[in-house]
């Protein structure tokens, strides 16, 4: 029974498509004789059109009435174009035909259907005008012919595919079903417990198919909490970005790196948003025109002052899907560069040193014997020449020093500092030119850990760094304090730093003239000697002009 009814399925499928082949075959017939019919009529009405013209012309007996026949023709859209053409192929006279159009020949030129005029050797020619019926008929003779083909290959393929993917499964159950039914099947009564007994089975089918859908779901659950999971904890910022623009995806640090919300998703990214993203996405494009998949670019923070670094990591997909993954590198970058730059100053340190201890030695050496020269003399212009060189020993000797200074940091002397010693150590450095400095303190008695002898240096050389900035700038040193700092701003209103805010504490690095003995490194050894105590100096421009340094030390 089970072997009658799989090949009876077979067979009514495969009749069905054919059967619907046929009859789309038999229309694709019909339409096709239907629209060469139609090609032939519009063929004789174009002949009988052009006859009417010749006899028009003859009685007529002047080619001046062609255009006023055949205009209203035209614009009808009984015929699209006209022509007179003699023995030679040479156009007399003609209408709806362009001068860059091709000349037609009687009996050629397709779509164009000519007749000689009685008693000359001209010929009539007349192009009829396409009809919108026959456009619709050969549309239909492709979509017909398109699916008399489609219909024709499914009518072979439908049966082996039903085999494969019904009826060999069905086989199996029907199998299932006569193994467990009385008889061979072929009585009612077994067809019956056949029945019966597939309907059990199919239910047990739907049972099981039920409990590996549940189990799917449960797993496929379990892995987007987890992938949730890893999103919000990881460090970096993670979207999903689909083919047409839109925000598919994102975890809880994108949400504050490009402030986004829940709104936000399936709506195209929000590329003004944020600063970040008004920079990713220029540089998305250019990645994508390069092929590259990582970069980095940095960030103006406003609030900081100051750039930050990101790291971008990009997956594409087949459909042009973007998997964007933004990280924060800024303290990376800011832990390479500082290693780099401690290195660094560790080797100018060390060679430093030595420069220092030789000419030291001999500078010295040669400031004595300038000396002794200077006592064996007595005429004015000698002096004059021995003070020079003197002058001239005394500025090497105080860059030999400085060297000396930056090689060696004295090790600070901690006391507790009180609100008046520091009140006290800002005005001594504002010694250095009573006229043009000021102190303005406003805190309460507090208490730090620092050298006073090496605080006031520092302090010292800022501000003489502000003074001979600019001849006629003011400096003001500001003193007061946060919940946790000590802060003593030294703000002037000069031309403000030419370098960067970092790049100014790096040795050798001013904009001094050097001829006066300035080497560039009395930024660079004030902050070592402010780390040194616990402390931070750092430097930046004010927004209303001139620059402003700010030494932190901790409260105690």
């Amino acid at each position: 029974m089970s072997k009658k009814f799989i090949i009876g399925v077979e067979l009514l499928t495969g009749l069905v498509i054919g059967a619907a082949a046929a009859a789309v075959a038999v229309s694709f017939i019909i339409v096709f004789l239907v629209d060469r019919d139609l090609a032939a009529e519009s063929g004789y009405m174009a002949t009988a059109t052009a006859y009417a013209i010749s006899n028009s012309i003859i009685v007529t007996n002047t080619l001046d009435s062609f255009e006023s026949i055949t205009e209203p023709m035209i614009q009808t859209g009984g015929i699209e174009a006209a022509v007179i053409l003699d023995s030679s192929g040479e156009m007399i006279s003609g209408v709806g035909i362009s001068s860059s159009e091709e000349m037609p020949v009687p009996a050629q030129t397709n779509d164009w259907y000519f007749v000689q005029q009685a008693g000359t050797d001209l010929f009539i020619g007349v192009r009829p005008g396409k009809s919108s019926i026959s456009t619709i008929y050969r549309t239909l003779i492709i979509g017909l012919a398109a699916l008399t083909a489609a219909l024709s290959v499914l009518a072979f393929s439908a049966p082996r595919y039903l085999t494969r993917t019904l009826i060999h499964p069905l086989r199996g159950i029907l199998f299932e079903a006569d193994r467990f039914s009385s008889g061979s099947g072929a009585d009612p009564e077994a067809a019956g417990a056949s029945f019966h007994r597939l309907v059990e089975l199919l239910h047990e089918r739907e049972q099981q198919l039920n409990e590996l859908r549940e189990k799917a779901e449960q797993r496929a659950d379990r892995v987007e909490e987890r992938s949730g999971a890893i999103l919000s904890v990881l460090g970096s910022a993670v979207l999903a970005i689909d083919g047409n623009g839109n925000l598919s995806l994102f975890n809880k640090q994108s949400e504050e790196l490009f402030d986004l919300c829940d709104d936000d998703i399936m709506k195209e990214f929000p590329w003004e948003r944020t600063p970040v993203a008004q920079k990713l996405k220029p540089l998305l494009l250019s990645m994508s025109s390069k092929g590259n998949t990582s970069s980095e670019f940095q960030v103006r923070d406003a609030n900081a002052r100051t750039d930050r670094m990101y790291s971008i990591e990009i997956s594409r997909s087949r459909d042009d899907d973007l998997a964007l993954l933004v990280t924060d590198v800024t303290r990376i970058s800011e832990l390479e560069k500082k290693i780099a730059d401690e290195t660094a100053m560790a080797d100018i340190g060390a060679a430093s040193a030595g420069i220092s201890h030789e000419m030291g030695n001999t500078l010295c050496a040669l400031s004595g014997f300038v000396d002794l020269l200077a006592r064996g003399h007595s005429d004015e212009r000698t002096l004059n020449i021995l003070f020079e060189v003197k002058r001239e020993v005394d500025s090497a000797q105080e860059r030999i020093n400085s060297l000396g200074h930056f090689a060696r940091s004295p090790e600070p002397v901690s006391a507790n500092l009180s609100r008046d010693d520091i009140h006290s150590i800002c005005s001594e450095a504002c010694k250095l030119d009573s006229d043009r400095c000021s102190v303005n303190i406003s805190l309460d008695d507090i208490s730090i850990k620092a050298d006073r002898r090496l605080l006031r240096s520092c302090i010292c050389n800022i501000v003489k760094n502000a003074l001979e900035a600019d001849p006629s700038s003011e400096v003001e040193i500001l003193i007061n304090k946060n919940d946790d700092d000590l802060i003593i701003s030294v703000a002037d209103t000069g031309p403000g730093l030419s370098l960067d805010s970092e790049e100014i504490f790096r040795p050798f690095r001013t904009t001094k003239n050097r001829s006066s003995g300035n080497m560039g490194l009395g930024l660079s050894v004030s902050r070592r000697i402010i780390k040194s105590m616990g402390g931070e100096l750092l430097g930046e421009n004010r927004e209303e002009g001139g620059a402003l340094f700010t030494i932190l030390f901790p409260i105690q």
